[in-house]
């Protein structure tokens, strides 16, 4: 199974490959996301087969997952496809002002891979 990340307004997708992946906005980054309140260096992610991690950077702005108050941390924290992570900023389920495009929040998607 694949994964990628899908940005809740524009679409935008990026592949996370199996591995480690650094997500942040420097161009050393294996998976370069330039929006609003991303660290340069902010967070990994580890795809093992069907598995899918996710661990902060120690940076300021911290990761948020599916409206939780709380950020993820620099542990290890297992997501799932359909899961919504924010990067930089928190917003609550009952957040009712306008989101601008420019903040790093996406989708945590999957695709099957065809048999080869």
């Amino acid at each position: 199974m694949a994964f990628y990340l899908e940005h809740v307004f524009t679409g935008d997708r990026y592949d996370l490959s199996e591995g480690i992946q650094v997500l942040g906005r420097h161009s050393s980054c294996t998976c370069v996301l330039k929006y609003d309140y991303m660290s340069r260096f902010h967070a990994l992610v580890r795809v093992n087969g069907g598995d899918i991690f996710i661990k902060e950077l120690g940076n300021n702005n911290g990761v948020f997952l599916n409206y939780w108050p709380m950020r993820i941390g620099m542990g290890w924290h297992e997501i799932v496809a359909g899961d919504i992570l924010y990067f930089g900023v928190q917003l609550s389920i009952d957040h009712d002002g306008e989101i601008p495009n420019t903040f790093g929040i996406f989708t945590v998607k999957s695709y099957e891979q065809p048999n080869e």
